[in-house]
């Protein structure tokens, strides 16, 4: 908006619509000035007929004097606004409308006027009539038959400024029209752009504001259109760049959490080693608990790296059919040490003997053993837990329930992100790092499959979808 959009909209419509109404005004003109033309023409026409059948041709049966044939076309002079003229059949003017008129008693139309007439043919024409007239007139002859034989004519002239000013008037009163119909444009106009720039406005200082990391901003447009519903995709940007930065930030200090741990106990035997401290017949001891510490950070770099590489799209499911039963067996086998130790009841509920399923063999043995690994660490000691399969349209449910505390709503939905762990403090079960469920979820999206929890009565179920094999 550098070049201001409400300026640039406003110059271009207001340009658009005096353009539009500045041509409809010169068309209008050019239609009005035709119009009266042609109506004033037919007028004349149709009186001209008139006075020809009804008064010059009543001279030739004897019916009218010429005193009052000229008091008649004084009438109607007045009422068509318009001087007439009677001609013999020489061209002799010897009828006028007007006492202005009588000038012009006694002289004669030229000859080739005068032969249209006597060919039976009507006279439409606009100029000064031969140089009779000062001002252009709009002039209609009629031809004068009396049984059959040419008598004279009769013509009609319509001064054309007074047909300018009638339609001057109507075109003024028009032209006013144009002008507050298009003020009243304009003020529309204003305020419908101006009710589209200054959201949009609003939204390029607020977009301003985040990109300078105020991600709590925050957009109220309420138009009822599509700004108020980029406003609101505005806001839901905003509060995914918030939670973003603020996974950012938890990332920062979980991972700082939990390389510090373990560097710290390194740094500390190693050198509690190096500088006599320790005694030796205590080093092995302590060098192995320095071992148990580098592989704990080996085993969190390649989970970061695995769980980075499948969100990059490094990772493709390579999906075959295989026995699932079996699989899972062989992975609750993996954890009978620690099921014994806690005195856990492990119930397995399949709900056919073979069940075969299309997927990718490794992940599932990689997401199997991370959600077992993580039902026997939070199971509490003679808790249980059991796995569970069902079929439903083509689909295998795998459920695995263990014994333990609720889980509320908000944690149900964070547990899924990296280095969330359900110890805040980072204390209990400090052998994990919060990477197994990211893990378990991106495996499972990758294979096109689906993944859900939930936690009720003192149990918590993990539930994931396989497709059905062949």
């Amino acid at each position: 908006m550098k070049k201001g959009i409400f300026k640039k909209l406003f110059i271009t419509y207001g340009i658009t619509i005096i353009l539009g109404f500045g041509i409809l005004a010169l068309v209008l003109m050019k239609l009005f000035s035709q119009y009266f033309i042609d109506s004033k023409k037919d007028l004349l026409l149709e009186y001209g007929q008139k006075i020809t059948q009804d008064i010059a041709i009543g001279i030739y049966a004897g019916r009218l004097d010429r005193q009052t044939l000229n008091e008649d076309l004084k009438v109607l002079d007045k009422f068509l606004d318009a001087r007439i003229w009677i001609i013999d059949k020489e061209g002799t003017i010897f009828g006028v409308s007007g006492t202005n008129e009588e000038q012009y008693l006694g002289q004669k139309v030229d000859g080739s006027r005068l032969g249209v007439l006597y060919r039976g043919r009507n006279i439409i024409e606009t100029g000064n009539f031969g140089g009779k007239f000062k001002e252009p007139v709009l002039t209609v002859g009629y031809p004068i038959f009396y049984e059959n034989e040419f008598e004279g004519g009769v013509f009609i002239h319509a001064a054309m400024p007074g047909i300018q000013k009638t339609f001057r008037d109507v075109y003024n009163m028009t032209v006013l029209a144009i002008v507050f119909s298009g003020l009243l444009a304009y003020g529309i106009l204003y305020f419908q752009i101006k009710r589209i720039s200054v959201p949009l406005g609003e939204i390029s200082k607020a977009a301003k504001v985040i990109s300078g990391g105020e991600f709590q901003k925050r957009l109220e447009i309420k138009t009822g259109d599509e700004i108020e519903e980029l406003a609101e995709s505005f806001n839901d940007m905003a509060e995914s760049l918030e939670k973003i930065e603020e996974n950012r930030r938890n990332f920062i200090a979980n991972i700082s959490h939990d390389l510090r741990s373990p560097m710290t106990s390194i740094r500390g035997f190693v050198g509690g080693i190096m500088d006599g401290t320790i005694p030796p017949d205590m080093q092995q001891h302590y060098l192995g608990i320095v071992m148990d510490e580098c592989q704990r950070l080996i085993k969190m770099t390649n989970g970061l790296l695995e769980l980075n590489n499948i969100q990059q799209g490094r990772v493709e499911a390579n999906k075959t059919n295989f026995e699932f039963n079996e699989l899972i067996r062989r992975k609750l086998i993996n954890f009978e040490k620690d099921i014994t130790e806690k005195n856990l009841d492990v119930l397995l509920n399949f709900y056919d003997d073979a069940t075969i399923v299309n997927a990718d063999k490794a992940m599932m043995e990689r997401i199997i053993t991370n959600l077992l690994d993580n039902a026997v660490k939070f199971t509490v000691e003679k808790g249980s837990i059991s796995l569970k399969t069902r079929e439903e349209k083509n689909k295998v449910i795998v459920e695995i329930t263990n014994t333990g505390v609720d889980i509320n709503k908000n944690e149900l939905k964070t547990m899924w992100e990296r280095f969330h762990k359900g110890d805040p403090t980072r204390g209990v079960y400090k052998s994990g790092f919060g990477l197994g469920l990211a893990i378990v979820k991106e495996m499972i999206i990758l294979q096109n499959e689906e993944i859900w929890a939930d936690s009720s009565d003192n149990y918590v179920r993990f539930s994931f979808t396989a497709e059905k094999g062949k």
